[in-house]
């Protein structure tokens, strides 16, 4: 059986949810000592143990209430029949816990496996994005150029959004070799209605007026366009493919913690303003 260490990193690299509940403080009685450890997932799955019994039912509701809200915790028990926050338990004398919430991986669909594609997935595997690679070039998205993705799927792109079963709330950075296909994949996401944490487009001021002009013109609501980060990335001046992958990774990580940033190339771009005639 594999060591609980084990156990942890294997959830870790899976991208699993998970509560890690450590015995940090005992006195008296307490079934569960010090370094005691038990892992617990999301839908009660428990691995290890910090003593067993009403201890242990108790410590795996709590630590089932800290995946919910994604917060950890140190919750202190008494173990004692009488008190106002006893367990009525006989054993007596007191325990805490940290309660460690451990967070899955965020998904990121990087449409297009190029240069920036294949540097953003490794700046975005670094900083925690369980990452999918897409293209409609086999010989392209394979581990061999791009080891640092999880997953590569390979195919026409509008095929592939239609039928690919897309993780909740994912993240999607399109940056094929054609802009045509650039605004097919856009298209195929905001007509799915796919459901997203982020959708970033890459291309210059104009060539994003020109793709909004068309897809409004298909039918696309001006709402769902102005939720699309389009140019892509922060301004940070750089232009070679590991700076431009490396703007992009960085507006990912400013969305994920729900951060505008005042530069983002969107924002100085104000191409929902041009739309509406603004300067």
């Amino acid at each position: 059986m594999d060591s609980i260490y084990q156990y942890i990193a294997k959830l870790e690299q899976d991208g699993r949810e998970f509560a890690v509940c450590t015995v940090i403080d005992a006195r008296g009685s307490s079934p569960g000592r010090a370094s005691f450890k038990m892992v617990v997932l999301s839908d009660g799955t428990q691995h290890g143990t910090v003593g067993g019994g009403k201890l242990e039912l108790t410590v795996l509701g709590q630590a089932r209430d800290a995946i919910v809200e994604g917060k950890s915790r140190v919750v202190t028990f008494d173990l004692s029949q009488n008190g106002k926050d006893s367990l009525g338990m006989l054993c007596g004398g007191q325990v805490t816990l940290y309660i460690e919430y451990v967070g899955s991986r965020p998904l990121l669909y990087i449409y297009g496996a190029g240069h920036v594609g294949r540097f953003l997935a490794t700046f975005a595997s670094v900083v925690g994005f369980e990452v999918t690679v897409m293209d409609d070039r086999p010989e392209f998205a394979t581990p061999g150029r791009i080891p640092d993705a999880h997953h590569f799927l390979t195919g026409d792109f509008v095929e592939l959004v239609q039928t690919t079963v897309y993780g909740a709330q994912g993240y999607h950075v399109i940056l094929t070799d054609k802009h045509v296909s650039d605004e097919r994949v856009l298209k195929a996401l905001l007509e799915r209605k796919v459901d997203n944490h982020y959708i970033g487009m890459i291309g210059s001021r104009s060539k994003t007026l020109e793709v909004f002009r068309r897809l409004e013109a298909t039918g696309i609501g001006r709402e769902d366009l102005a939720r699309v980060f389009a140019p892509v990335g922060i301004d940070h001046g750089g232009q070679t493919a590991e700076e431009i992958a490396l703007a992009i990774c960085a507006e990912l990580v400013a969305a994920r913690h729900d951060h505008t940033l005042a530069d983002s190339m969107k924002n100085r771009a104000n191409v929902i303003g041009l739309l509406e005639g603004k300067p």
